[in-house]
């Protein structure tokens, strides 16, 4: 079956799941509508017309409850549907060739100085980038940009060519990748997520992290005291010691959690990347040795990253109401600050090694996507000796497949130089890019 016929029936059976969870979505509504009528009509049977009893109205409230909890499940489900839709419309656009002006563009990584990568159209609509790129997370488009502005060594792009063979046909992971996350596109910003984890820790003396929760426990000793005998001075006593060491702890309090807060967004996304690559398993030696870089002291990256994240959205939680009333007498800022800190201590200096490990990981499946949906297309042939260039039907790869002319072009032995000559609009700029684009394909690791 060729890519064409894959991705229709894969399409055509997503959407077809859209359908059925579109038609249970309606029925689930239908349902609790009508709970909502009968909680109603109890509602008035029980407290304006006394004749039933109350405890009635616990039944259809627990139904109620239990089916908005498998609405929301049936919700979730549909749009993961809809999104593996997507994802194989967007497949089958490229492979017909309308996939020019959709996706991400890569304008960020365009240098008007750079040697090549404005002749070759590298970055931007309907470009080289656009083309490959189906990274999730902003390390994969910026591996993608390093791989393709600079040549890798022979020894590396034979690895890749191993791995991206394995990936090719690796559909089931891929979609799972795209559907990721709260949000369709790309997210996570390494640099400030990178920032943050190998800053130095602020948060001193160490010994606060073990006061401070002592101090806690104090306090709702007091509360009790307070509520049991009716003496307040304990409550008061700890709670002033705990205000003044929180005051003492200002300035490094603010920077921690005002950075936790800023650094980290869809880390929900870079947990759900990690613990897919994590959980598959790999026969190419690279891959394999990528999968080994996510770990930090025996613990997988997906688990860190998942504690982080819940340390994040505890600091969040401090804009809460409640949570603002007992921050002081639990001391809540100042022990979720200890705690980031004490993860940035455990796998701050990891951060960079995953960043690195999945943005390679995210190019590699970007380039077995492209390996895919162009079956013909070969790896190139690297020899020793000589430079020399031998291409045999080269076409260029953002022509359409309908209009692409493709030539023998060959630089090597006594041919040094070639000269190329023609009228206007005869191809000689094409020809040249085409040249030019396949070596950059060709040094980053992918078919030509």
């Amino acid at each position: 079956m060729g890519p064409s016929e894959e991705y229709v029936q894969r399409r055509d059976a997503r959407q077809s799941r859209v359908a059925h969870y579109e038609k249970v979505h309606i029925g689930l509504g239908n349902v609790r509508l009508l709970l909502a009528i009968v909680v109603v009509i109890l509602a008035w049977a029980a407290f304006r017309a006394h004749s039933l009893s109350a405890w009635w109205l616990a039944f259809p409230v627990v139904a109620f409850a239990g089916i908005a909890s498998c609405h929301s499940r049936v919700l979730r489900s549909r749009e993961l549907a809809e999104r593996a839709a997507a994802f194989y419309e967007t497949g089958l656009a490229r492979v017909e060739d309308r996939w020019a002006g959709s996706g991400e563009t890569g304008d960020r990584f365009d240098d008007p100085h750079h040697v090549y990568a404005g002749d070759l159209d590298l970055f931007g609509k309907g470009s080289l980038f656009q083309l490959l790129s189906t990274s999730r997370t902003r390390m994969g488009e910026d591996t993608l940009a390093a791989w393709l502005l600079s040549p890798s060594p022979v020894e590396r792009i034979g690895e890749r060519h191993v791995a991206v063979e394995e990936l090719s046909d690796q559909l089931d992971l891929r979609e799972d990748l795209a559907v990721l996350g709260e949000a369709v596109g790309v997210g996570v910003n390494p640099a400030a997520l990178l920032k943050w984890a190998e800053s130095p820790n602020q948060m001193k003396p160490l010994g606060l992290r073990w006061l401070a929760p002592l101090l806690a426990a104090l306090a709702i000793s007091a509360a009790a005291a307070w509520a049991g005998w009716g003496t307040a001075t304990p409550l008061v006593l700890v709670v002033v010691l705990e205000a003044v060491i929180t005051y003492k702890l200002k300035k490094p309090l603010e920077e921690v959690v005002h950075e936790t807060e800023h650094a980290f967004r869809d880390l929900d996304l870079l947990s759900g990347v990690l613990t897919r690559v994590e959980a598959h398993r790999f026969q190419a030696p690279r891959l394999q040795a990528l999968q080994q870089e996510l770990l930090s002291s025996g613990v997988p990256a997906s688990q860190a990253i998942a504690r982080l994240r819940t340390l994040v959205d505890l600091i969040n939680s401090r804009h809460n109401v409640a949570v603002r009333l007992l921050d002081a007498p639990l001391m809540y800022s100042v022990q979720v600050a200890f705690a980031a800190e004490r993860w940035r201590r455990a796998h701050g200096g990891a951060l960079r090694m995953w960043v690195d490990a999945i943005g390679q990981m995210e190019v590699l499946l970007s380039l077995a996507t492209y390996r895919f949906e162009h079956p013909a297309d070969p790896f190139p042939e690297f020899s020793d000796g000589a430079a020399s260039f031998d291409g045999e039907e080269l076409g260029h790869p953002l022509v359409p497949a309908g209009t692409c002319v493709c030539n023998d072009v060959k630089i090597c032995g006594p041919t040094r130089v070639l000269l190329v000559s023609g009228s206007n609009m005869s191809g000689k700029s094409t020809l040249l890019r085409a040249i030019g684009i396949n070596v950059v394909l060709a040094m980053a690791g992918a078919q030509v």
